[in-house]
């Protein structure tokens, strides 16, 4: 198995959010590949400059199709990137399916599949606790109470 290919939480935000526009893993690997934005583009309502994104994954050594086909983790996650994560991933809104606190989102319900995604997603700067009740809790790795 290869090393998690590391990406920006912009790439994260981007590709998660294509993908919930309605892009298939195919078109998107094609997109990618071919350096193609009209399709891209014409999928969705992002005002997202392609082409930029497309020279900053190159410059910064992202590899946007493998980060497609295998998945990724997230470099960092600032919290309000990571309540945009949550949205664009799993259709989570602040106050419907979770709450916040300070550094942390608490009570959400997730399955365990996307558990599995959440951890291998998420920056290591951000914590994943599962709780006794069944939902999840992210706190910021520096915020944790001594133990």
């Amino acid at each position: 198995m290869s090393e998690q290919v590391k990406v920006s939480q912009r790439t994260a935000l981007i590709l998660e959010r294509l993908r919930r526009d309605g892009i298939t893993q195919e078109q998107l690997i094609d997109a990618l590949e071919r350096q193609d934005i009209a399709p891209l583009e014409q999928i969705t309502s992002s005002q997202t400059d392609f082409q930029e994104w497309f020279a900053y994954a190159i410059e910064h050594g992202e590899p946007l199709v493998q980060a497609v086909k295998e998945g990724y983790r997230i470099t960092f996650n600032t919290i309000q990137g990571l309540k945009m994560w949550l949205d664009y991933r799993f259709l989570l809104e602040e106050d419907d399916d979770y709450t916040e606190g300070e550094g942390r989102l608490d009570e959400i319900t997730l399955t365990a599949d996307q558990i599995e995604q959440l951890k291998e997603a998420i920056a290591v700067n951000w914590v994943v606790l599962e709780q006794e009740d069944g939902t999840v809790s992210l706190a910021l790795r520096g915020l944790l109470p001594a133990s």
